[in-house]
């Protein structure tokens, strides 16, 4: 099967970045309810600018043996009719060199559909699909930590992160 790696700079420090993403995905992973997203995907296909796709999301707690980083583990099936590559991999924010940003990385196999399914266009719905996870995610956190970063200018006090490990309830 084909590897994809996909990584994404976060202007967001990756103590941050590591508690948006287990408080979003912890109790996913906890009950292994599957989540849909819709995906808009950047091809110019027809003037339409891109295709909108529905990907139905399962994540679970993956192992560090380091027991550094948190990785989660991360498939997606593409739901209706068409020709996407399935995806099992992992998902895991690593701290950037500066320590005020990070970087979401996505590393996993993905299975083209079909025999006669060109593995060119498998290889770039792939990618695809992959970049605008990392970008949906990363728009999210850098939102998240700009509005923290406001409300701090705004009354001085920092809001408090969940620890890790934590589903931040």
């Amino acid at each position: 099967m084909p590897t994809l790696l996909q990584r994404r700079y976060v202007r967001c420090p990756y103590q941050h970045a590591r508690a948006y993403l287990e408080e979003a995905l912890c109790e996913l992973a906890a009950t292994g309810a599957p989540r849909l997203v819709k995906l808009q995907m950047p091809f110019n296909i027809e003037d339409t600018g891109g295709i909108e796709k529905d990907m139905l999301f399962t994540f679970g707690r993956g192992v560090d043996p380091l027991h550094f980083d948190q990785p989660w583990t991360v498939q997606w099936t593409a739901q209706g009719p068409g020709l996407y590559p399935d995806f099992d991999g992992t998902l895991t924010v690593r701290a950037d060199d500066d320590f005020r940003s990070s970087v979401l990385e996505l590393l996993g196999t993905y299975q083209i559909p079909g025999a006669g399914f060109d593995a060119i266009a498998g290889s770039r719905l792939a990618s695809a699909t992959a970049r605008e996870f990392l970008r949906t995610i990363a728009c999210d956190y850098e939102g998240r930590y700009d509005s923290e970063e406001a409300a701090k200018r705004t009354t001085g006090r920092a809001p408090r992160l969940p620890p890790p490990g934590s589903t931040g309830t």
